[in-house]
């Protein structure tokens, strides 16, 4: 009954055809869940450039210039990664990644699409070399704006790698949404036409195209026509988040819902299409165990990232054009001497792979009855706060309406369906009340107790916590 995405993410293929390869956490020592032990592909990023065309309003990298990776930087991070060598292998290896994603991000990586195309030759030819598992088990993975893509550099590329490209263009939904933040550098002319052309040529030539749409206070008004303009669009795949920055208030919690509950009405009324929105999940919103401490995020060095100047980061949230000058950088190495190799790396290091959801959350969040699916940043905790260990919290009253949201749309679903199934709610009344009236949470109220009365089973129940050995 889970609504699933309709396109197998990668990760999820290699678990599916080398399940041998692929172990999902058990409890480890005293019960304790932790990431680290989950064998999965993982990604490693390089960012080509930080320049980009565009200026969008909400962009997490505040500090954006001009710099351009090299070539030879590009190969020392290859090489890193598939020797092993100077203590890249104590990050990713083959026993902890049997596949490999190479992420390109820029600011807007197609401005590199030459040096782009020369790093993903040099690694099948290194990897080949190597006879290393990863010459067949790698994917290329490409978010662009869509403003370079007519480039007959750029259609070289993509065509030429077809086979092995994860490749999204950036739509924020209609063009009154996206245009309200997806600016050119004069701030006033908007992408959309370009994003859209690109998204549909991909699309048209037979490929899958992903989908992102980011919620942010100035444009969260839009966000129905939005999504009813990517489904029109032929989208069955649709992610959607909020964004972590500061910026919301408690009347934008009230909107969300309502543009929420119009979102459920469509999907609802396209019921045979079978879209997935990743604005809604039935197993959500309900408390975590106290011995799940894994992070939302892979911000502890699950997703390593090469900056152009060489510097490696546990994640490319933690390079200075996202933290701007609020925070010093965060390196655990660089391309000439590896990972870890100066006592600054190791100190880095050690700070980044202690935290987890514990460490990171005062009481309140770790136990949140609602706790289940409320997400973060790391690094934007360490940006905000100067803290690796203080959970930054602008999006709660996000969460809570979404939360709210997820009641209406499931219960709704499951009747329309006839399914014996019931979305229960663990929000507290209190915070339902300062984000709906107490009409609209009766009336939620009631749909939950009278799918409990006809004997309908829970699709998000409270989780028992097993005891410990």
């Amino acid at each position: 009954m889970e609504r699933k995405r309709r396109f197998e993410q990668y990760q999820d293929m290699i678990a599916r055809l080398y399940p041998e390869l692929c172990v999902i956490p058990e409890a480890a020592g005293d019960g304790v869940i932790v990431d680290s032990t989950r064998i999965l592909p993982r990604s490693v990023t390089l960012q080509v450039t930080d320049d980009c065309n565009l200026a969008c309003t909400y962009c997490y990298q505040v500090n954006k210039g001009k710099r351009r990776m090299s070539f030879e930087t590009a190969k020392k991070y290859i090489d890193l990664i598939l020797t092993g060598d100077k203590g890249m292998s104590d990050y990713i290896n083959v026993e902890n990644s049997p596949a490999i994603t190479l992420e390109f991000i820029g600011g807007e990586p197609f401005l590199e699409i030459e040096l782009m195309d020369k790093v993903v030759d040099y690694f099948k030819s290194k990897a080949m070399e190597l006879n290393h598992p990863w010459a067949d088990r790698f994917m290329i993975g490409i978010c662009s704006n869509g403003v370079l893509y007519e480039d007959e550099r750029v259609q070289k590329f993509l065509l030429k790698n077809r086979c092995r490209l994860s490749f999204s263009v950036t739509i924020d939904g209609n063009k009154e949404l996206h245009d309200s933040c997806r600016v050119f550098t004069d701030g006033v002319t908007g992408s959309y036409d370009l994003a859209v052309a690109a998204a549909k040529s991909w699309m048209d030539k037979g490929y899958y195209m992903g989908s992102k749409i980011t919620i942010a206070p100035e444009n969260l008004s839009f966000l129905t026509s939005a999504f009813q303009h990517m489904v029109d669009l032929g989208y069955t795949d649709i992610n959607a988040n909020c964004v972590y920055e500061k910026g919301w208030e408690p009347e934008h919690a009230s909107l969300f819902y309502t543009k929420l509950k119009e979102v459920a009405d469509i999907l609802l009324d396209n019921v045979e299409k079978d879209i997935f929105c990743s604005l809604f999940d039935e197993n959500f919103f309900r408390p975590k165990l106290a011995n799940d401490v894994q992070n939302w995020c892979g911000g502890n060095g699950m997703m390593i990232a090469c900056d152009p100047d060489g510097y490696i980061y546990p994640c490319l949230r933690y390079m200075e054009s996202s933290l701007g000058t609020e925070q010093k950088p965060v390196r655990i190495g660089d391309v000439d001497t590896g990972v870890g190799s100066t006592c600054g790396y190791k100190d880095c290091i050690k700070c980044v792979s202690c935290i987890n959801r514990r460490s990171q959350s005062n009481d309140e969040c770790f136990y949140c009855p609602i706790a289940d699916g409320c997400s973060w940043c790391q690094a934007y905790n360490y940006q905000e706060s100067g803290n690796f260990h203080t959970r930054i919290t602008y999006i709660c009253e996000m969460h809570k309406a979404r939360s709210l949201a997820n009641a209406y749309y499931w219960n709704k679903y499951y009747e329309k369906l006839n399914a014996q199934k019931v979305f229960e709610m663990h929000i507290p009344d209190e915070w339902a009340l300062k984000i709906i009236d107490a009409d609209e949470l009766t009336y939620l109220k009631e749909m939950v107790q009278n799918r409990l009365s006809e004997g309908c089973v829970s699709s998000n129940p409270i989780p028992k916590q097993e005891p410990t050995k």
